[in-house]
């Protein structure tokens, strides 16, 4: 059973009564008045541990996914950079290939057509 406090809605009333003439131009409009404050408080306060409980639970929820946000974005930032080091590696070890095979058909020593056609100055156009 619930348990109200008499004294305080009795106050509460005449308070009512007393200011707000107009509103409540007889005691018992604002002692009924009263009792549904009463009752309705009651009922706030009864649900305020859930209501507290739900608030701390999606609290709880929203922090969780932030963590997991956090860390499949520092997961995706290391895979990016493995995968732009290895894309880098490539393009040296294909550099280095290119520039051996180039050393190899004697491009780098001065080596080129033009020397041995007669024409020293061949730009190649």
């Amino acid at each position: 059973m619930k348990r109200y406090n008499l004294s305080e809605i009795m106050k509460s009333a005449h308070t009512m009564r007393k200011f707000r003439p107009e509103k409540y131009p007889t005691f018992s409009e604002a002692l009924k008045k009263a009792w549904k404050v009463a009752k309705f408080n009651k009922e706030i306060a009864d649900r305020r541990a859930e209501t507290i409980a739900y608030h701390e639970a999606k609290k709880q929820e929203a922090q969780e996914l932030a963590a997991r946000i956090a860390r499949i974005e520092s997961e995706t930032a290391e895979r990016i950079a493995m995968e732009v080091e290895a894309a880098k590696r490539e393009r040296a070890e294909r550099a280095a290939k290119v520039e051996a095979e180039c050393l190899a058909y004697g491009y780098g020593r001065g080596d080129h057509y033009s020397s041995f056609s007669g024409w020293g100055n061949y730009c190649g156009d």
